[in-house]
Formats: structure tokens, sequence, C-alpha cells
């Protein structure tokens, strides 16, 4: 087949019955019409033949179209909307790759809550940032998880935020937007207590990050690497053994003993105020829980030199244990923590009030 098309190869078209003859028309017009070398009678007719292939009741025939137009330019727009709204073996390549779907296309296949559709969306290159926010607010995890791999497609900060708004827990958004080869500071500021070990050791080896930053993700990961440690000791003797080591190391900090106590490592917590306090053991677990006498409690903690700024967040992880009778070893260490931030939003039994900075920085030493 040639430039020098004609009706008559419309005729020949429509009276052919073999599927693997119209489907290799259907690759050979859409070469022609995708060179640009066609008068405008012949454009005229591909366009013709187009329409009749749209039509067949063969999905390979459909699927061989779709194929040989999806990288072609200024499609009539009924065509356009016939391969969109085709099953999704035929509409999700030329989706993915026609460069001229407009604005109001893209938004029509997010909004037919196809999800195979969506996705083809959200792999477009150069997505625009009005598309980004809007596949943001309207898909589903599946879809965000795939714009956000997507290199090329412009995602801006609250976009971010919508993202982590709507989807706060997940791991596989978490995973693909550390694994983005750029992403805004002040996002990563926002996600990076809730990553695991594994994503902010990524974080730290592949963005360039600020030193504060940085420090505070591997400190951090030394902390959780830490307090898992401690997880697997049962006795008092392997609890001590281990604060010792971490006391004679300089390693037992007031950010690590606060996140222990927050985590619900109760044993942790009262040996790392004896070394820090330099108070027996009896004497510690008689403060703590003594209920009426809270200012004992406080000065405990002053003699282990724990900022005031953590107080706070320390005596609601103890009403969270008097209230529960918490077992460490028996239940879940981050249901305790959500209790324990819970109980600092709402913070104020020991009459202080707490700034949203204040919040952000406890929380922050507790996930």
């Amino acid at each position: 087949m040639n430039d020098k098309l004609s009706p008559k190869d419309i005729v020949t078209l429509s009276q052919e019955t073999n599927a693997v003859n119209k489907s290799v028309t259907a690759q050979k017009v859409g070469a022609l019409y995708k060179s640009e070398q066609l008068s405008n009678q012949a454009l005229d007719l591909a366009e013709d033949i187009f329409r009749i292939l749209i039509k067949d009741i063969e999905v390979k025939v459909r699927e061989a179209l779709a194929e040989s137009l999806k990288n072609c330019k200024n499609l009539p727009s009924d065509i356009v909307r016939d391969l969109i709204n085709d099953v999704d073996s035929v509409s999700m390549p030329f989706i993915k790759y026609y460069a001229d779907l407009s604005q109001e296309d893209i938004i029509s296949i997010i909004d037919s809550q196809n999800l195979n559709k969506q996705k083809a969306v959200a792999m477009r290159a150069n997505l625009t940032e009005n598309i980004t926010h809007y596949i943001a607010q309207n898909c589903p995890e599946d879809v965000v998880g795939v714009l956000i791999s997507n290199e090329t497609a412009d995602i801006k900060e609250n976009t971010y935020d919508v993202i982590i708004d709507r989807f706060p827990e997940s791991q596989t958004i978490q995973k693909n937007m550390v694994y983005r080869s750029e992403l805004p500071v002040s996002i990563i500021e926002k996600i990076v207590h809730s990553l695991s070990d594994e994503l902010l050791r990524h974080l730290v080896l592949t963005h360039n990050l600020p030193n504060d930053i940085a420090c505070n993700i591997v400190e951090q990961v030394k902390e959780r690497t830490t307090l898992k440690i401690s997880e697997e000791y049962s006795s008092d003797k392997k609890i001590e053994e281990l604060i010792h080591e971490l006391y004679t190391s300089n390693r037992l900090t007031s950010s690590l003993v606060v996140r222990a106590i927050c985590m619900g490592d109760l044993k942790f917590f009262e040996y790392a105020l004896v070394y820090l306090s330099n108070t027996p053991i009896m004497e510690v677990r008689k403060i703590l829980f003594n209920n009426t006498m809270d200012f004992m409690v406080r000065n405990l903690l002053r003699k282990a030199y724990i900022p005031k700024s953590m107080f706070p967040a320390v005596f609601s992880a103890l009403k969270v244990i008097k209230d529960i009778r918490f077992d460490y070893k028996k239940n879940d260490s981050k249901t305790f923590a959500h209790k324990v931030i819970e109980r600092i939003l709402s913070y104020g039994s020991a009459g202080e009030d707490l700034s949203e900075e204040d919040v952000n920085y406890l929380i922050s030493k507790i996930c």
C-alpha cells in the first residue's frame, strides 16, 4: 500500500474477512499516516480506513490499529474517543503513548474509574502538574503509586501533601516516593518518621539531604535497631547488660530513652534511668508508678538529664501503661505508640501547654 490510497482500498478492506490481513492493513496505513507524507485526499481515505477498523469485531485487529496509531499526531477526535473507550488491551497502549490527548480526554479517562486506563494515564510522559494533582485527588492507591514512579510527571509539593494525607500508612506509596529521583526536602521531613529502616537508608544514600536531616535519619535508624535488640531480651539481666554497653559507649541518649518508653519498652526505660540518674532500680520503679507524686518523676527525669521538652511524652507513655496494663512482650508496640501519640495530642494533665512545634517534635521521637 502506498500514498495513492483510493476509494477502492476502502471497498476491498470492507470485504476482507481475514483478521491477520486486516491487522497488516492497519499497520501499513498507520505507518503511512505517521509519515505525514500523504496528500489531503489520501489522509481522508486513511482516516476512513481507521474508522472501519475501529468497528471490527476482532479485538486483535483493533489492537493492531491502536498500536499503529499511538505515535501519530492530530488524529480526528472521533477516532481518538473510540480508541480510548475500547477494551483495555486496545485502549491502554494508545492512552499511554498518544501525545495529542487533550486535557478533557485525560480527565474523562480518570473519571471513568477504570483502573487499568487510569494507570495508563499515570504512565504518560510529561504529565502536567494539573493532571498529576487531579490523579492524586481522585485515583486509588495503585494508580497514585504508578504516578509517583513516573519520573517525567510534574508533581508539586501540594500534590505530595494530598498523597500523604490520603495514604498515610501505605508502604507502597512511601517506597515509590523514596525511590523517586527528586523529592522536596519538606516532603521528606513529613514522611521520614513513618519509613522503614531500609527506606531511611535509601534516602540518605540517594538524596542530597541537608546535614541535619541526614544525621537525624541515621540516628533514628540506630535507635530503632537498638530497641529491636531490646525486644529480644526477656530478663532484667540482659536488659541491664545492654544498657550498660550503651551507657559506657555514650550511646544512651535521651532520644533513645524516650523512644523506648513511648514504644512500651518499660524495662529498657527503667534501667536507662538507673544508669543516667544513678538511682537504684527499686527506687526508680517506686517513683514511676506512684500515682500521687508526679513531681518525683520530674525530679528523676531531671537527674537523668532528660530534656523538659520530652516530659509530656514520658508522662503520656506512663499513663498509657497504667491505664491498659501494657505487657510489652505480648502487645504490639506500634499500637502502644499510637496511644501515646493520641495522649500527647490532647496533653494537659501535667499542666503544660504544647505548641504545634512541640507536638511534632515529640511525635518524631516516637514514630
